[in-house]
Formats: structure tokens, C-alpha cells, sequence
């Protein structure tokens, strides 16, 4: 379990993306802007597959899934938990157990569940720049690399499509040496989706547990 919670935290963390920064390259901060814009300002859905190598093991963790977004609501979907935030109160469904855990999450909390709520947390803090290893010529490669000397991220690799402005692949270097790897894929936008749809219903679930921590 413990192996499957680092999987997760680093999975939302590898959605965070900085704003505006001194020393930056003006151009890959517009490649960001324009690519938190595209979030923020549209009802997306992405198929995920997140990869996590600890430098002491040999083997990496992975999980897939898929995320659906609306404004400051969300939907993540993976094999082992459901979780849904309407804006205010979060439920996490864990399928294996039938069980869901609702709470109403501080800043914090949340940035730990949802992979776009933490979109300025690095504000000020990183300096962005081109990659000098980009994947092909209709790829933006960005380097974030946190000003802070004691900052747990290393640096966070982001591949942006030239085209449309949609992420395609993160990847986090931490101090400690491990890489995580987050490939994105059938990235929609402009999705029709109703605001209840990202209210738990437990009345769908035959003898479900509750765990409600409000």
C-alpha cells in the first residue's frame, strides 16, 4: 500500500506548472501559459499511464487510468479507486473494499488527489526554459527547474504538441534519484459534462461503507 500512495501523490504532483518566472525563456513560459490556459478554460478528459522507478529498486510501479476535468472539478478513474470532487467535497471510492472516504479537503490535501488543482503551486519558484533534447519538430520540450536548492523536485521535464497545446508527457526527477514518467493520451477538450456528474452517488453501491470525515 505505501508503494501504490507514493505512486498516486507523485502522479498528481506531475501536473504541477508554473506561471511566470525571472530568468525564464519568454517563449516557453508563453508554451505554459498557453497550455494552463487550455485546462483551465475547457472540460478535458486524458487517458494517463504513470510510471515511478525508485533509484533503490529495480523494478518501476506503474498505474493508468483516466482523468476528467471541469473548472475546479474533477473525476480520477484507475483500476483500485474512483475519486470525485464537485468543487467542495471529495469522495474517494476504493472498488476492492467498497468502501468510500468523503471529505471536504484543504488546499493541500487536494493537491495531493487532483493532478490540475496545483497548477500555480511553483509560481515564482522555477525557472522554465526549452529542452535541448526534443522528441521531434512538433513537440515544445521544457525544462522547469525549481529555484529553491532545497526544493524535494529536481526537475520536472514537460512535452507540449505544438498544435493544440496539449500535454503529452511529464517527467519528474526528484533529489533522491527517482524518475516518474507521466504519458498522457486521447486528450479531449471541450467535453459536455454535467456538474452532477462529479458528485458521488452511494446509493449505486450495494452495502457500500461510508467513511465520512467532514
Amino acid at each position: 500500500m505505501k508503494t501504490k500512495k507514493i505512486v498516486y501523490t507523485l502522479l498528481m504532483a506531475l501536473f504541477i506548472f508554473p506561471a511566470t518566472y525571472a530568468q525564464s525563456s519568454a517563449n516557453a513560459v508563453k508554451v505554459v501559459n498557453d497550455m494552463m490556459n487550455l485546462l483551465k478554460t475547457n472540460a478535458i478528459s486524458t487517458n494517463f499511464v504513470m510510471t515511478v522507478k525508485e533509484p533503490t529498486s529495480t523494478q518501476a510501479q506503474s498505474i493508468k487510468g483516466n482523468f476528467t476535468m471541469k473548472e475546479n472539478k474533477f473525476i480520477l478513474n484507475t483500476d483500485e479507486m474512483n475519486v470525485y470532487f464537485d468543487g467542495k467535497t471529495q469522495s474517494a471510492y476504493m472498488t476492492s473494499v467498497n468502501e468510500v472516504s468523503i471529505t471536504n479537503p484543504t488546499e493541500k490535501e487536494l493537491a495531493e488527489t487532483n493532478p490540475l488543482a496545483v497548477l500555480s503551486a511553483y509560481k515564482n519558484k522555477s525557472i522554465i526554459k526549452f529542452s535541448k533534447k526534443s522528441p521531434s519538430k512538433t513537440v515544445h520540450a521544457i525544462e522547469l527547474t525549481p529555484k529553491d536548492q532545497n526544493s524535494t523536485i529536481k526537475k520536472i521535464l514537460v512535452n507540449v504538441n505544438k498544435s493544440n497545446n496539449y500535454p503529452l508527457f511529464v517527467q519528474l526527477t526528484d533529489r533522491k534519484g527517482a524518475i516518474s514518467t507521466l504519458t498522457l493520451s486521447q486528450f479531449k477538450t471541450g467535453l459536455k459534462i454535467l456538474d452532477s456528474s462529479f458528485v458521488f452517488n452511494p446509493k449505486k453501491y450495494k452495502d457500500i461503507e461510508i467513511n465520512d470525515l467532514r
